[in-house]
């Protein structure tokens, strides 16, 4: 069997639900501020995302390194001998779509279905408890696996570095001025640095998180469609300090929400900050006003990486936010020392 080439961070099967019966979508791509049709085997995928480049690898890390990474490939159980770390290169993406993918997309379907073949739906039950917790895993692998998540990672790691050398800096020179000094890395092998959040044990404290929220499914009725992305799973913190951040995904007050289809959209409210809808956790609810709908269009234009996707050519809300906001292109992600971005 040939190797993949095109690697999704965002799953087709998922991607399916948002498309025609040609699979085709209408993508917004922020970086080239352009509208377009595309097949869903297109979008929300890279040449060789997750493939560990393990030629590359041994070419520049010593003896010592060659070693201790044999050891820990020993450990997850791969062949290290006579080259054999080659038929690993591979195993994320394997991974996602032998073990991941699949259980993933019966999940949502179930959800769909209960709405479509209920004569009844609204406030009928959206989803089990015992259904909660592998979906869970799969959302939090979901937000794991994506590019923004990998750009993310890669960002705040050397703002973090970059803030340590000017901080012993400047308590050595009273004159240094920040940025002077700037990190660079010798090596720097991205899909390795991703793939230790994707095989760590990561995935499974953030799905625990999720698992404990209130979750409720909001059935739109209105005539705009849900938009999706390249970042399908967005958060919004509903409490505010001005030293602490709530933005994690078991702060109090966090929100999360994932569309799962063009009319309905899963939601997971923290429960002690959300009482308002314990009364509603594992059902559907309808979403009748158009803002809300607006409101959580806007958070995937803000939060996809790169590009957003509808069934349907509606991006009229994306023009709006541009004649407000000007670009919406992805800036990098700063962290704050001392009041300073890095």
């Amino acid at each position: 069997m040939g190797k993949v080439k095109n690697q999704h961070y965002v799953p087709r099967s998922y991607l399916k639900y948002f498309s025609n019966e040609k699979d085709q979508l209408w993508v917004y791509d922020k970086e080239k501020d352009a509208v377009f049709r595309s097949n869903i085997t297109n979008v929300a995928s890279q040449r060789y995302f997750y493939d560990i480049p393990f030629d590359e690898i041994f070419k520049v890390i010593s003896e010592d390194e060659k070693k201790e990474l044999k050891e820990v490939l020993s450990k997850f159980g791969f062949d290290t001998k006579q080259d054999g770390y080659k038929t690993i290169e591979q195993g994320i993406e394997d991974f996602f779509s032998t073990e991941i993918e699949g259980p993933y997309k019966s999940l949502l379907e179930n959800i769909r279905s209960r709405y479509v073949l209920n004569p009844d739906p609204l406030f009928s039950e959206a989803l089990t408890l015992e259904e909660r917790q592998p979906l869970s895993l799969f959302i939090a692998y979901q937000i794991v696996r994506s590019k923004e998540f990998r750009e993310s990672l890669i960002e705040t790691k050397n703002g973090a570095a970059q803030a340590l050398v000017d901080r012993l800096a400047k308590m050595h020179d009273k004159n240094y001025e920040y940025g002077t000094m700037t990190v660079t890395k010798e090596h720097e092998f991205p899909s390795v640095e991703h793939a230790q959040f994707i095989l760590g044990d990561f995935p499974f404290k953030l799905a625990q998180s999720l698992v404990n929220h209130c979750w409720v499914v909001g059935v739109n009725q209105t005539t705009i469609p849900f938009y999706t992305s390249d970042n399908p799973v967005i958060k919004v913190p509903h409490k505010r300090h001005p030293i602490v951040s709530y933005e994690g995904y078991n702060s109090e007050g966090i929100e999360i929400a994932i569309p799962i289809s063009q009319k309905h959209i899963l939601i997971m409210y923290e429960r002690t900050y959300h009482k308002d809808y314990l009364g509603s956790e594992n059902l559907f609810v309808p979403i009748i006003d158009v803002q809300n709908v607006i409101y959580y269009n806007s958070l995937q234009v803000y939060q996809s990486n790169r590009q957003i996707y509808c069934h349907d050519k509606k991006f009229h809300l994306i023009d709006k936010m541009k004649r407000e906001h000007g670009s919406l292109k992805r800036t990098p992600k700063e962290i704050k020392v001392n009041g300073r971005d890095f």
